[in-house]
């Protein structure tokens, strides 16, 4: 796995921060243009299912990516896998208390079959809609079907399960995995792994979104892991396009966001993070523009 130098980081955001911003950006972007053209040159696709673990950036990936499709002139379409849940009061329990919503069985996989056959045999689907409020699917669903050339995104963390691809022809689907794939290496000597990375990541969402402490992400996260190991890691790297959601500036944007609450953070899974990001110089002149990924962590009030 090929790592980022910290300190190299540093001095690119000293002699240009935006063009350091540009640069990673760009270098996104062209994943996504990249496998758009490739999808838009293979007319037989009809399905291509996205997935990665928790914190990866893969709704926004399947939001770019659908915007770059459209923009060739195709027309795609995008389902979630997550409007697929079984009601809430079905879904079993973890040792935690907590529901266990990461096991592939707490979704409606006939359903999910009904929908991507369909999808595969150019018919009328109805695809549902989950209230995640009530834990109930919504009265009123979608209807979807697919003309020529239309491309529909099916996305999940379970999508690459082969559950959901080995009932259909192999040449009228694509399989995309998408996660942070690149380590930092901090100039202490430190490594902040790219799982450290999505903690991270995880952290700021729940800590500006849902109020949560480090501690109760920390807890969760030990789950969630467990889950990866079952269900998305061992498909990951059989995937036709494999997307690296790394960007080379983010560690700026987090030291600036939550750097002082890391700083008197002690919990066992956050002690290599708090010392990275300790690392971080903090830079308040850094702007995220509005289109990148990282906003699907970030954009919160400070």
């Amino acid at each position: 796995m090929k790592s980022i130098i910290w300190k190299d980081v540093e001095a690119q955001a000293n002699l240009n921060i935006a063009g350091l911003v540009y640069r990673s950006e760009k270098s996104f972007d062209n994943q996504v243009e990249e496998t758009a053209r490739a999808i838009f040159d293979d007319r037989a696709l009809k399905v291509v299912f996205v997935a990665g673990p928790s914190s990866s950036g893969k709704t926004t990936f399947s939001n770019l990516l659908i915007n770059d499709l459209q923009s060739l002139g195709i027309r795609a379409h995008y389902i979630g896998l997550d409007d697929f849940f079984i009601n809430r009061v079905d879904v079993p329990f973890l040792p935690s208390g907590l529901r266990d919503f990461d096991n592939i069985t707490a979704l409606d996989l006939p359903l999910v079959h009904e929908v991507i056959g369909g999808l595969m045999n150019d018919e009328w689907v109805e695809v549902p809609e989950y209230d995640f409020l009530t834990g109930e699917r919504k009265k009123d669903k979608r209807i979807v079907r697919l003309y020529a050339h239309d491309i529909v995104i099916i996305e999940g963390i379970h999508a690459l399960n082969p559950i959901f691809s080995d009932a259909y022809d192999r040449q009228k689907y694509a399989k995309i995995s998408i996660k942070p794939r690149r380590n930092f290496e901090m100039p202490s000597g430190r490594t902040l792994t790219a799982d450290e990375l999505r903690l991270l990541r995880r952290s700021l969402r729940d800590f500006y979104t849902r109020g949560y402490s480090f501690e109760e992400t920390a807890k969760q996260w030990k789950e969630v892991c467990s889950a990866e190991d079952k269900y998305i890691t061992p498909y990951m790297e059989s995937a036709d396009f494999k997307i690296d959601s790394t960007h080379e500036y983010e560690l700026f944007i987090y030291k600036q966001l939550i750097g002082k609450y890391l700083e008197k953070c002690y919990i066992d899974e956050f002690q290599n993070v708090r010392k990275c990001v300790a690392e971080v110089t903090n830079k308040q002149d850094i702007q995220i523009p509005k289109s990148s990924l990282l906003n699907e962590f970030a954009t919160f009030d400070k």
